[in-house]
């Protein structure tokens, strides 16, 4: 047999050797697709035990307790590109949330154009389709829905031809952009009705961000605490939270509160009635990412009384939601996972004993490259700008010159103490994984190579220690920790599929993010192009599935 005709077979060859399948509804009639941002696998598992809402539901369903976004931008817009597309953002060209275009010198917003009004939020940089354009191209009459407190996460899972996209905008509650979506009398009509009742209920009561059932094990984590040169009560709610809507600080502290959750939730459940999903001759798609864990874990920490109280609330809002779902007596199926994974505060991770925890001033390193980088070659100006923490892109107006710097950017970088590996475009570009590679066992380079595009992409990529944070906090309100490492506590996710009969099953083998759109278009009978994710044969018939793309 030739080494060709094997590489062909090893997917059917998996396929066939894999564990059977719980059986999936014959005909759903409506996909659920949630994405909890920030959500990381350690965070899930440490909290698993006090679930009695929707996760409770979900943890008792097929649960991959070894999901990964594979690639090292672990970052919003890079993580929901993969989970609809089964494209690693090496291919949806989502490289970060941000990153310098060399064309026009500015930096660019993945879902805005450099340049660009900033109103103009929609999916023009993301070269791959969706879920939902795989059961439109079925199905024509198919919906596809998608909801979030981000623009940047609602419309990377909706793609490019969703029927109706929502993010939360500020004080203007939920809103669409026509960049984004068809903004039709329909679909403008449910956001100016959800949005003009909550803010006059909001005007005659003011909304309780954090739920006042606060449970007792969240509670009994309260405690002073110091992070950088900010200082926490660690009350709950927060201090900061007993502001109203007239309040100039509201709408800060309601991203940072599950109320933002509640409300996501609550307008999704609102469009699947006001649109009729799952009623229809077609299978459709609701997409909802949930930004309220993202924001908590920014502001106070994964490890802390804060989101304890946030998970608290994220199950029991999931169950509101699936009870609501319930009612409409529609055949759906749900996934579960999250863009990626986090890091807690250095000073407690320290004390909680994870080796070498502590904080960088990585501005402090870009400055004294820069200095370096000036001095060795007699340049006037900076040559290194940072868009992400972790990669540098060099800029002298001159390419050979670019290739000189670049060198010797890696090179100083290296002798830095605060420094584990330092990688250039070229390696990562030559860094691509061996088909079948397990995402716990890629290198350093081909995670970055996951995610790297060459257009997007900067030129040098610096690792920094496991459990270190460039963040460095100076004011209240400011962010104390975060992610975006290649390390695997930024990669971990859990990956949950549930629909009634499901059964617990955990599965420990290591998948993707990218093998959920494939295996939902499986579900769903739905043919897709050639993916980086595989479908899962322990969710749904894979072999049927796989039969039906060739």
């Amino acid at each position: 047999m030739t080494a060709r005709f094997l590489r062909a077979i090893a997917p059917l060859a998996f396929v066939l050797a894999a564990p059977a399948a719980a059986k999936a509804p014959e005909r759903p009639k409506l996909i659920v697709a949630l994405v909890v941002d920030q959500f990381a696998a350690d965070l899930f598992e440490r909290y698993r035990p006090t679930y009695t809402g929707g996760l409770k539901r979900l943890a008792n369903g097929l649960t991959f307790v070894n999901g990964f976004q594979s690639h090292s931008g672990t970052e919003t817009c890079p993580g929901h590109s993969t989970i609809l597309t089964g494209r690693h953002p090496a291919s949806t060209g989502i490289v970060a949330n941000t990153w310098y275009d060399r064309a026009s010198g500015k930096s660019v917003y993945c879902v805005n154009l450099p340049g660009a009004d900033p109103s103009v939020r929609g999916p023009m940089n993301l070269r791959a389709d969706t879920l939902g354009t795989w059961l439109k191209a079925s199905e024509p009459r198919a919906q596809v829905v998608s909801v979030s407190g981000k623009d940047r996460a609602a419309i990377m899972l909706a793609g490019h031809h969703a029927d109706a996209v929502y993010w939360w905008d500020g004080e203007g509650g939920f809103t669409t952009a026509s960049t984004a979506g068809p903004v039709t009398p329909q679909v403008t009509r449910l956001a100016d009705a959800f949005d003009k009742s909550t803010f006059a209920g909001w005007r005659t009561a003011p909304p309780l961000l954090w739920p006042r059932n606060i449970p007792h094990r969240c509670v009994a984590m309260e405690k002073p605490e110091r992070f950088g040169e900010v200082s926490l009560s660690g009350h709950l709610p927060p201090d900061a939270a007993a502001v109203g809507p007239a309040d100039k600080a509201f709408d800060d502290q309601l991203h940072v509160s599950p109320l933002l959750d509640r409300l996501t939730l609550d307008f999704a459940a609102r469009a699947v009635t006001a649109r009729h999903l799952g009623k229809g001759p077609a299978i459709d798609l609701l997409a909802v990412s949930l930004s309220a864990t993202d924001y908590v874990g920014h502001r106070y920490g994964k490890g802390g009384p804060e989101m304890c109280a946030q998970v608290a609330a994220l199950d029991q809002a999931l169950g509101d939601f699936f009870a609501r779902l319930d009612a409409l007596k529609v055949p759906y199926v749900v996934a579960l996972t999250a863009d990626h994974g986090s890091s807690d505060a250095p000073e407690r991770a320290a004390r909680e004993g994870a080796a070498g925890a502590h904080r960088i001033d990585g501005r402090a390193l870009l400055r004294s490259l820069n200095s370096h980088l000036k001095q060795t070659f007699a340049l006037a100006a900076d040559p290194i700008k940072s868009v992400e923490t972790q990669e540098l892109i060099v800029v002298t107006g001159d390419p050979a010159l670019d290739v000189r710097v670049r060198n010797e950017a890696a090179s100083w970088l290296r002798t830095q103490p605060d420094v584990v590996q330092v990688l250039t475009r070229d390696e990562i570009a030559a860094a691509a994984p061996r088909e079948g590679t397990a995402p716990d066992k890629l290198t350093m380079a081909e995670r970055f190579h996951e995610s790297f595009d060459p257009a997007r992409s900067g030129d040098v990529f610096i690792v920094f220690p496991p459990n270190t944070s460039t963040i460095n906090p100076r004011a209240p309100g400011q962010a104390i920790a975060g992610h975006g490492s290649p390390w695997d506590y930024d990669r971990r996710v859990p990956i949950l599929f549930w629909w009634p009969g499901a059964g617990a099953q955990p599965v420990s083998r290591p998948i993707e993010t990218v093998d959920i759109a494939p295996t939902l278009a499986a579900i769903a009978g739905v043919r897709t192009p050639r993916l980086d994710g595989r479908c899962l044969p322990e969710v749904t018939d894979c072999v049927e599935a796989a039969a039906a793309r060739h």
